[in-house]
């Protein structure tokens, strides 16, 4: 049980890391583009249209 709970709050905690670091990256590459419209991004880490 305990084992359970441990990989489930590592598995949470990395795909936050990871929703961060690209979030991080997407706004270095388009500074512009993400202050001026909120665009949805999709899975690629690209604008959807």
């Amino acid at each position: 049980m305990r084992d359970m709970l441990k990989r489930i709050v590592l598995v949470i905690f990395v795909l936050l890391l990871l929703s961060a670091v690209s979030g991080f990256l997407y706004m270095q590459k388009h500074p512009l583009e993400g202050a001026k419209s909120g665009t949805m991004l999709n899975f690629s880490g690209k604008p959807s249209k």
